[in-house]
């Protein structure tokens, strides 16, 4: 059965290729368009790269598999607003403004008007010819978006039994699932409704911290743990989100409801309670770093209470995890450390993008397709040969050179204390650059996140950089280690060897690891193995090989302009070397 997975018009639209039950190809639109998250477009060139990948036609898929379940969100939403309109609106002192998300009346109706299921089905054959795929097109099977997150991450997690968790701001009118699976089916065990969202919770205070929401929520998990425990900031929170044993609530008129003035994300009366918000590019002083460490610390024991009730229920100990705030690897370590299991599996394309793949593996299950492999690596995108590089070199007048050993070369820079560019195989899905698509450094020198921040990245000196370790190696640098492949959960660094990677090493002592197998990666493990030969330190600094802004490149020649548009010392693409 080849299943197509796409999800568009929406946040960070993607596809993904199921065939015979297994995953082919998975790519997201904006790795193609150049446009971070591509925001309301569809996925038109991610769906031609999947079906190419698989050798196959449009007239070849059985079924679209589409997150979302239009049917349930045509006749649960007008019930949702009206219950608001009706509880917090007018009959309360707190008025809508025109500006509140869900209070302009022809917004909800053009929202309604945009999940009928015809209306999908238009927007989808049209965006097929758009993207050189004209005539007709498969049927569409809608699957409630939180049961696609759900079998992104259980389904991928190679665990027969295990407890489901997943969390984004909204699917249809959930925004937070409980879920049990076992023996590779997933049963649903308890919902809870918009605007109970801790995804809107999380980009309110994003939003109001001078960030971009629902982008740059991680930034501000990076600034966290700059900040200090502030009694009066907890109380002020704790009015805004409340927390007891079996789970969380929220106060919508600090999100959801009320004036919107000063932003779209958050309330007037988040403003009334924490005073003015901060404004892009005014300098971040110590109240935000505080609020920031406030902030993550709530969604930590909110997501903390919901997972001990889950586990202890169901005598769980594995734990999988998905929804745009799994995308926190902070919340994910104290899911591990605290909440009662020995395993967790966070689907390391946990936002939105995730959900194609989600929903296609639904239904390669419910139609008695054999269960994926456990996800080793994310490494299916599109790749180039040495023939197709060689000409964009070519064709950019580039200077290169042939390299056999790439791997050795590439390490000894390293250990000389340049900065490296490596583009090698198929692209990585997912937010992460996990040996694809990535710009490495030498962790052991200190000011190392310092110069990439600066030089490369162009990024806050605040954020962190992930090591790429030997798997062999974990349990040396990270307390209570265990496979972690995909920088989705933090650890803490091992005491005895933080001096040795302080580039890695955040301030709370935290990194946020990609334990590297030679089976998932021989090149990337063949380098990391030359750099621990050559240092004595089986780890590298890791980010994503783009800058501030801009998605991680794709293809040969754009990782020539990012090369020369920024500090970077050398690039290293297929077995090319290319330098400055």
């Amino acid at each position: 059965m080849n299943i197509l997975g796409l999800f568009g018009f929406v946040q960070n639209p993607a596809a993904a290729l199921v065939v015979d039950g297994q995953l082919v190809a998975f790519a997201e639109e904006e790795r193609f368009t150049r446009l971070k998250s591509s925001n309301g477009m569809f996925p038109g060139n991610a769906a031609t790269y999947c079906l190419k990948a698989g050798g196959l036609t449009l007239q070849d898929i059985d079924v679209i598999a589409w997150p979302w379940d239009a049917k349930r969100s045509r006749t649960r939403m007008p019930l949702f607003f009206a219950k608001q309109f009706v509880k917090h609106g007018l009959l309360s002192r707190r008025k809508y403004s025109s500006g509140a998300k869900g209070s302009n009346v022809a917004e909800i109706f053009q929202y309604l008007l945009d999940v009928d299921p015809a209306r999908i089905r238009d927007r989808v054959r049209a965006g097929f010819r758009r993207a050189g795929h004209p005539g007709a097109i498969p049927k569409i099977e809608f699957v409630p978006h939180h049961v696609a997150h759900a079998y992104s991450t259980y389904a991928c997690s190679g665990f027969d039994e295990a407890a489901i968790i997943t969390i984004d701001g909204s699917g249809e009118d959930i925004c937070t699932q409980l879920a049990v699976g076992k023996n590779g089916s997933v049963k649903l065990l308890d919902r809870i409704q918009i605007p109970n969202s801790l995804g809107w919770f999380y980009a309110a205070f994003t939003d109001y911290l001078g960030f971009i929401p629902y982008r740059d929520e991680g930034k501000v998990m990076g600034l966290a743990p700059y900040g200090q425990p502030d009694p009066e900031l907890a109380e002020k929170f704790e009015r805004v989100l409340r927390i007891d044993s079996d789970g969380y609530t929220i106060d919508p008129f600090y999100t959801l409801l009320g004036g919107h003035e000063y932003g779209a994300n958050f309330g007037d009366e988040l403003v009334g309670l924490f005073g003015r918000p901060r404004y892009r590019n005014e300098p971040v002083e110590a109240r935000h770093k505080n609020m920031a460490y406030e902030l993550q610390r709530r969604l930590e024991e909110a997501a903390l209470a919901m997972t001990r009730k889950l586990v202890r229920g169901q005598n769980a100990r594995n734990l999988c995890v998905a929804g745009g705030v799994a995308m926190n690897c902070k919340m994910n370590g104290v899911l591990l450390r605290d909440g009662g299991v020995e395993r967790i599996f966070v689907q390391p394309a946990s936002h939105d993008a995730g959900t194609p793949l989600g929903a296609a593996l639904y239904l390669a299950a419910t139609s008695g397709e054999p269960r994926p492999a456990t996800l080793e690596h994310v490494y299916y995108g599109p790749g180039f040969t040495n023939d197709e590089i060689r000409a964009t070199l070519d064709v950019c007048h580039v200077s290169y050179r042939h390299v056999d050993a790439i791997e050795e070369e590439v390490a000894r820079l390293l250990a000389d204390g340049k900065i490296v560019a490596w583009h090698q195989g198929r692209m990585e899905f997912g937010s992460r650059a996990l040996g694809g698509r990535s710009i490495l450094a030498n962790p052991t020198i200190p000011d190392m996140h310092d110069i990439v921040n600066r030089q490369v990245k162009f990024r806050e000196p605040w954020r962190p950089f992930c090591p790429s370790m030997l798997d062999e190696v974990k349990g040396d640098y990270l307390e209570n280690a265990q496979q972690a492949p995909f920088m989705i959960v933090a650890y803490q660094a091992s005491a005895a060897r933080r001096s040795q990677i302080p580039s890695v090493v955040h301030v709370d002592g935290s990194m946020r690891p990609q334990t590297v197998t030679k089976h998932a990666n021989p090149r990337f493990h063949g380098l990391i193995d030359a750099f621990g030969k050559l240092t004595g330190v089986p780890v590298v600094l890791n980010t994503s090989f783009n800058v501030r802004g801009e998605p991680i490149v794709c293809t040969p020649n754009e990782a020539v302009r990012c090369f020369y548009s920024t500090g970077l010392d050398a690039l290293a693409i297929g077995n090319y070397l290319v330098e400055k």
